[in-house]
């Protein structure tokens, strides 16, 4: 599809022209890392691609969390961080091509879902982190369906007319 001045846009570009940070592949210790953190959730049939379950379990914990007095409250960051990752499994399970990549930055490198046709970056882990601090209720199934829908739109071409055939075209000039 051509814009006003008769240029196709590149697929590495999103439509507000945002340019894709910097990204890269996890290396083996960062992938052994969040194998790790998945580690946390596991347990006899369980399936950590089951958002309603992840979403259950995320509510619960933050609900406990967030009744308890601060001083007594553990530190959430392995928590969210264990849900966060599960959850970017969810929508990596419903979105072929996207692929957990490193965003490096100066405390760290910050885990992202990224694919290879488009610029934008998802931050599951950031997002859930988020959901925990607000104490919203019920919102990981909306999270990784939100996700998993911009990606899905971001990485399906836009779908063009088809084009007329000689014998179609003939008939339309003949009217």
């Amino acid at each position: 599809m051509r814009d006003a001045h008769g240029v196709v846009p590149s697929q590495r570009t999103s439509p507000d022209q945002t340019p894709r940070p910097t990204v890269r592949t996890p290396d083996p210790a960062e992938l052994m890392w969040l194998e790790e953190a998945r580690e946390l959730l596991r347990g006899p049939g369980i399936d950590l691609t089951d958002v309603q379950w992840l979403g259950t379990q995320l509510d619960t914990l933050m609900a406990s969390w967030h009744t308890c007095p601060p001083a007594q409250r553990w530190n959430r960051v392995p928590t969210t961080t264990a849900l966060g990752i599960a959850a970017g499994d969810a929508v990596i399970a419903r979105v072929p091509g996207l692929q957990w990549v490193c965003v490096p930055d100066t405390a760290g490198p910050r885990f992202a879902l990224a694919h290879p046709a488009t610029t934008a970056v998802a931050h599951p882990i950031e997002a859930v982190d988020e959901i925990w601090t607000t104490g919203g209720a019920g919102l990981l199934p909306e999270l990784v369906d939100g996700i998993a829908a911009r990606a899905l739109h971001q990485i399906t071409p836009p779908v063009e007319p088809a084009l007329f055939t000689g014998a179609l075209r003939l008939l339309g000039l003949r009217r």
